[in-house]
């Protein structure tokens, strides 16, 4: 049976197919256009060396915005941290060492930046890193202020 929610699925299929298409031109095309550069610069660099001169800046920066990477698509990029491991027991010290120095409450951010530092203990994922930390310090009292975690003896 025909219905609306299988032809709005069909349009829907058929975007997605055409972006696709669109997606795959554009970096055809890039990658034809930036042959095209390098084809061109490499004929300017034996245009320079044949008449003597240097290189030229216009070609240099050429070369530069050539081998780039639009910002756009680096926004757009995640990169992950690698993985780590670490000796929960020795943060744990390293932790309660901080917090008793420091007297007032410290948050998630300011714990991990003085961890980072101090002792150059850095997590990729900073939230699972100090829970997993805390489950040896029963001592530290963990408090929400909003959305911050607060940490203090």
């Amino acid at each position: 049976m025909f219905n609306e929610r299988k032809a709005l699925q069909m349009t829907l299929q058929a975007l997605l197919d055409q972006r696709m298409v669109l997606r795959r031109q554009y970096v055809d095309q890039d990658k034809q256009l930036g042959a095209d550069i390098k084809q061109l610069l490499l004929r300017i660099r034996e245009l320079d060396s044949e008449e003597g001169m240097g290189a030229s800046e216009y070609a240099d920066e050429a070369a530069a915005t050539a081998e780039e990477i639009p910002a756009d698509v680096l926004q757009r990029i995640k990169v992950r941290k690698a993985h780590i491991r670490h000796d929960y027991q020795i943060v744990a010290e390293q932790i309660k060492e901080i917090l008793g120095e420091h007297m007032s409450p410290m948050s998630l951010g300011e714990l991990c930046d003085v961890l980072k530092e101090r002792h150059g203990v850095e997590f990729s994922s900073p939230y699972i890193g100090v829970q997993k930390t805390l489950k040896l310090l029963p001592q530290v009292k963990v408090e929400k202020s909003g959305r911050k975690l607060i940490f203090s003896l």
